[in-house]
């Protein structure tokens, strides 16, 4: 009798489990849209427009001589979001280091279909108004429709005379196999491309490029290579090389990526909208 009762207690925790697990599945299905946006809303840890004022930085030193290797080139920029916080562009635009200055600045607008970066307007402004070369980047969500995406990028980012092309930054890990991948980052870059009339560019890191895009569809993009080593990309199309996550700049006093353009500022002016 009391084996048969175990047994029964056993089977009645396993219907239980499999019931809590097929609700909150079900509840998952439902109610993804808003589980997903509030979990970025605590995640970004999002301030009000009102709260971010444009204070001095005390940040004043540069680790670019001591601790960052830093390749030999003519054109040199940095990426940004709200995570580098109130930045101080007058003190930004005066830096120099080895006889260089940052001359382009790519600032994070979107992210999936309802996400948009909060200082992005302010320092999309700023980094016109302080002579910096601009450009836009889409965070890309491989969970979510491509043509939403990049609706939300569209409506929030209108390019201008001189500005860089639009970049797709593609970093997110998911379950979709390869080629369902490559579909979803493919339909971005087509779209980007039709909207503003400039061939996008495709940002991502070693190990991505070698799992997704090394095939032949993504040949004519230009790439954009996260690549912490001090040899510079081997891929044939690369444009900019970020070479550090761990940069520090006047002006900003968070870390911030460092990039280099594959190219004199001639070749470089040629990619600028006209």
């Amino acid at each position: 009798m009391r084996k048969k009762a175990n047994n029964r207690k056993i089977k009645n925790w396993i219907v239980i489990s499999i019931s809590a697990l097929v609700l909150l599945v079900s509840f998952y299905i439902i109610y993804k849209k808003p589980i997903t946006y509030y979990t970025r809303l605590a995640y970004h840890k999002i301030i009000s427009f009102k709260k971010l004022k444009q204070v001095p930085v005390s940040n004043k030193t540069t680790n670019l001589y001591t601790h960052v290797y830093v390749p030999d080139g003519e054109v040199y920029g940095i990426d940004i979001s709200r995570h580098q916080g109130v930045i101080n562009w007058s003190v930004l635009s005066n830096f120099k280091f080895r006889y260089h200055k940052i001359d382009f600045i790519y600032i994070k607008a979107t992210e999936s279909d309802n996400w948009i970066d909060n200082r992005y307007d302010i320092n999309w402004i700023n980094s016109k108004k302080h002579g910096f070369i601009r450009g836009a980047y889409h965070f890309f969500d491989p969970n979510t429709k491509s043509s939403t995406q990049m609706e939300n990028f569209f409506k929030n980012v209108k390019l201008e005379k001189g500005d860089l092309p639009p970049m797709l930054d593609v970093e997110e890990e998911s379950l979709l196999n390869v080629q369902e991948y490559r579909n979803k980052v493919l339909q971005c870059l087509k779209l980007m491309e039709s909207h503003y009339k400039m061939k996008p560019i495709l940002y991502t890191n070693q190990s991505f490029y070698n799992q997704y895009f090394r095939a032949q569809e993504f040949a004519g993009y230009s790439l954009w290579l996260s690549r912490l080593l001090k040899s510079p990309p081997k891929q044939q199309n690369w444009v900019i090389w970020q070479f550090s996550h761990s940069s520090t700049v006047p002006g900003i006093d968070e870390y911030v990526d460092f990039n280099i353009f594959n190219g004199s500022l001639n070749k470089f002016k040629i990619i600028q909208k006209k």
